[in-house]
């Protein structure tokens, strides 16, 4: 089996074409160690892609190289191409047993494709050779954390921290498994070492930025925030109006100010809520967001100056040259000192648009002709591209939702988006009315925001359709995994970005049908409620 993968990884190779960037590279083709050495540096840049296509140009010239083949997996694992890392992985292993170092890249792979068992194993492999390699205890932590395997995750975890006291990843992510854990004082101490001894590594202060927002220290946590920029492969450069300067926080009676959207659509329609606190304090502002919620968010009550979109930020002529600035959305609400008693606009700050909302309503009506049952909006998957590493299984899987099909006096409607290719496995599929056409156009959330507001209740795993469910006031119940995303905090029913919204987590990791079968027992309690509300 083994062979026959590394075959396909040498034809695969083989045969792909030369990247237009890499030759023109100043680094002679037929020098081996030059392109391996630079590759190296590519790698340590942070120009991954770079690192990746010198690493397949040393390959023209020695395929049979283990270190080759590793090094190209490790920036593969860097690059979040996974399964491209573990081919050239085991094609290390297959040129070289024993390898160390691949063995801990593979693990290490292996364990963000969901594979926890085989990456155990690798990792335990490699410290049979080694017992004391600090980066293979590291990755083997993680593997045992992502099992929810404390008990041998933090031990294993600690024994790296006393072999590398010095070393960022072991302090990283000894912190995160006891924050996973629930050791949340733990892991803000184990975290601000981290940060302590590498200042500028933009995962620790990420993650103590995450502790920090579990402890309910938000005031602390947002400085740590700010390093969200640098977690990436390449520092992330947010897009800005042509020559304007970033705003420095200080207000002026002429400032125009231009926010910039943000990371992805559920993060541009959580904090655009700030656009409107700007409104409040007379502070001209335009919003630039992501083409698709351009309309959406022009719908903020009370809005901005003007919604434009990121694509056409390059030819923006603000009205004040000389006193625009731009700001990234995100980091407002740290300008703003925000805690969770403070968060603005928590009951809502999108209205829909009323003629939508009627059409809607009078669509609703003739489909399901049932005006005694309360109607429910269902979303069940997010961003395909989000469920890896930790966040893996953010999504439950459409067959765990069958124990609300069996409440009575409930209409329910699919605002989902994409996600669906698993209906055909379940026999209650039939039970869900399908909105086919849904946001048919280039925007994106229009229909469903007046779908959402001819409902009852909407019921949906973290998606950005939930941050449209709380924003337009909407009643939102939230399914969470075991280990939600830093907004949602680790404990409690409630959020303070919400006040519309009721969390359901998971007890433990995986659990879906628990957690529908929860929100099923408390529909079945709250439909005679939701039909008074509704008269």
């Amino acid at each position: 089996m083994r062979k026959s993968t590394l075959a396909r990884y040498f034809f695969r190779i083989e045969f792909w074409p030369m990247p237009i960037e890499t030759q023109h590279l100043p680094i002679e083709t037929n020098s081996l160690a030059a392109l391996y050495e630079q590759g190296g540096l590519q790698l340590a840049s942070g120009d991954v892609q770079g690192a990746i296509d010198l690493y397949f140009r040393c390959m023209t010239l020695d395929r049979h190289n283990p270190a080759i083949h590793n090094n190209l997996g490790s920036a593969l694992i860097k690059a979040a191409r996974f399964e491209e890392a573990v081919t050239a992985l085991e094609a290390a292993l297959l040129l070289q047993p024993g390898y160390v170092r691949a063995l801990v890249n593979l693990g290490k792979a292996l364990r963000e494709i969901g594979k926890h068992h085989d990456s155990r194993d690798r990792l335990n492999e490699a410290l049979q050779i080694q017992p004391d390699y600090a980066p293979a205890l590291i990755n083997l932590g993680d593997t045992l954390a992502a099992m929810s395997d404390f008990k041998s995750a933090l031990p294993t975890l600690q024994r790296a921290v006393v072999l590398a006291p010095n070393q960022v990843e072991s302090h990283l992510s000894l912190g995160i498994a006891q924050f996973q854990a629930g050791q949340i004082s733990d892991s803000l101490l184990t975290l601000t070492t981290a940060v302590n001894l590498a200042p500028q590594h933009p995962e620790a202060h990420s993650n103590l930025a995450y502790a920090l927002f579990a402890s309910g220290d938000w005031r602390a946590s947002w400085p740590h925030f700010e390093y969200r920029f640098k977690r990436f492969t390449r520092p992330v450069a947010l897009k800005a109006p042509t020559g304007m300067l970033r705003w420095d926080g200080t207000v002026s009676e002429d400032l125009e100010l231009w926010l910039i959207g943000e990371q992805g659509l559920g993060d541009q329609l959580q904090f655009s809520r700030y656009a409107s606190v700007l409104a409040t304090q007379n502070i001209q502002c335009t919003l630039a967001c992501d083409p698709r919620l351009t309309r959406i968010l022009s719908r903020l009550q009370p809005g901005p100056r003007s919604v434009v979109s990121h694509e056409n930020l390059a030819t923006a002529k603000p009205a004040y040259a000389s006193n625009a600035r731009w700001f990234p959305l995100m980091s407002l609400p740290g300008w703003m000192q925000t805690t969770p008693d403070t968060v603005p606009f928590a009951q809502g700050y999108l209205a829909s648009d009323p003629l939508h909302v009627a059409r809607w309503s009078a669509r609703l009506d003739t489909a399901l002709r049932t005006p005694e049952n309360i109607r429910v909006a269902l979303s069940w998957a997010g961003n395909p591209h989000m469920e890896t590493g930790r966040y893996a299984g953010r999504s439950p899987p459409f067959h765990a939702l069958a124990p609300l099909m069996s409440v009575p006096g409930v209409d329910f409607i699919s605002v989902q988006k994409g996600g669906e290719d698993a209906l055909h496995r379940v026999n209650f599929s039939d039970t869900l009315l399908h909105l086919s056409d849904l946001d048919g156009g280039p925007d994106a959330f229009i229909d469903t925001a007046a779908v959402l507001k001819s409902v009852d209740l909407l019921i949906t795993s973290d998606t950005a359709i939930a941050h449209l469910g709380g924003a337009l006031g909407v009643p939102t119940w939230l399914c969470l995994m075991h280990e939600p995303d830093w907004r949602w905090m680790q404990k409690g029913d409630r959020t303070p970005w919400y006040t519309s919204k009721r969390l359901f987590r998971q007890s433990s990791r995986g659990n879906w049908a628990a957690v529908y079968a929860e929100i099923a027992s408390e529909l079945i309690a709250q439909t005679p409620l939701l039909k008074k509300h509704r008269e």
